[in-house]
Order: structure tokens, then C-alpha cells, then sequence
């Protein structure tokens, strides 16, 4: 991501859509990043979850193109969950926090086929 992050695209997506940090868990030590961009009185964003080793700004190019459509378009960070239930819990609190009603999540794997889903 070297190049990109020197891009004028990349440095746009930088200056116009802040990062949010946003604790929801008792523990202070997870901390979720994410970038909301779009109208903000959309109730049901497209969510963007990155692989493991990936983080939020992986989606610049898709927050910066669906937001000026008019999407909400919210691409998170998520801090480490050693088990599923608990990363599951720690997203559900993300959504109450963001009162959001309902999501479209689309999740990107590394080595597999992009995913679609909805909750």
C-alpha cells in the first residue's frame, strides 16, 4: 500500500473522511477504527470489514465512490477477539453505539472469493 498511500485519491479519502477510534467493550485496550462516510441519517450502511491483515483504509476507493452516490458507507478496523462469540458481541455493541438499524456487511478473505452478506 506504499504507492497508495502517496496517491492523490488516497491523500483526498485522508482529508475528507476522519477516523473514528470507538470503544464499546469494558476493556479500553480494544479500540475499533472505522471511517463513516455519507449520509449519516441512513439507518442501514454498507459495512466493510477487511481481512485480518488488512485494516479499515483498504476500502478508500469504495467508501469515496459509493458515498458520492449517496451510500453510507462504513469501513472498519476491529481490535483482537480471541473468540468468535466475542468478536460477534464487540460488532453488535459497534452497531448499537452507531444506532444503526441494519447493515449490509461485505467481508473480503484473503485467498477466497469475496462475500456478500446481510444481517
Amino acid at each position: 500500500m506504499g504507492e497508495i498511500k502517496i496517491s492523490p485519491d488516497y491523500s483526498w479519502f485522508r482529508s475528507t473522511v476522519p477516523l473514528k477510534k470507538i470503544i464499546v467493550d469494558d476493556d479500553d485496550s480494544k479500540i475499533w477504527s472505522l471511517y463513516d462516510a455519507g449520509p449519516r441519517n441512513i439507518r442501514c450502511p454498507l459495512i466493510f470489514l477487511p481481512p485480518v491483515s488488512g485494516t479499515a483504509d483498504v476500502f478508500f476507493q469504495q467508501i469515496l465512490a459509493l458515498s458520492g452516490w449517496g451510500y453510507r458507507v462504513i469501513a472498519v478496523s476491529y481490535p483482537v477477539y480471541w473468540e468468535i462469540f466475542e468478536f460477534c458481541d464487540g460488532f453488535r455493541k459497534l452497531l448499537d453505539h452507531l444506532q444503526l438499524d441494519k447493515v449490509s456487511a461485505y467481508n473480503k478473505m484473503l485467498g477466497k472469493k469475496p462475500r456478500c452478506i446481510s444481517t
